[in-house]
């Protein structure tokens, strides 16, 4: 067995490098967790979509309260 590094983009598995892999190889795939910059940037793009939604919120959200204050009374 020999194991390859690729990435899921577009619909397909992409290898990274150029490994030469044998036409008709069976393939066992393992989906990796996430890398700490990939989910870092994940949320950056959440708390920026976030700060777009809230711009014209003229009344609290009770949700987002409690979760900042981790369900302190507010």
């Amino acid at each position: 067995m020999q194991a390859y590094r690729a990435r899921y983009e577009r619909g397909r598995v992409v290898p990274l490098g150029n490994p030469s892999i044998p036409e008709g190889s069976d393939i066992i795939l393992t989906i990796l967790e996430d890398s700490a910059d990939n989910v870092c940037h994940r949320q950056k793009a959440a708390l920026a979509r976030f700060r777009e939604e809230i711009q014209g919120c003229d009344e609290p959200v009770p949700d987002f309260e409690r979760v900042i204050f981790k369900d302190a009374e507010v």
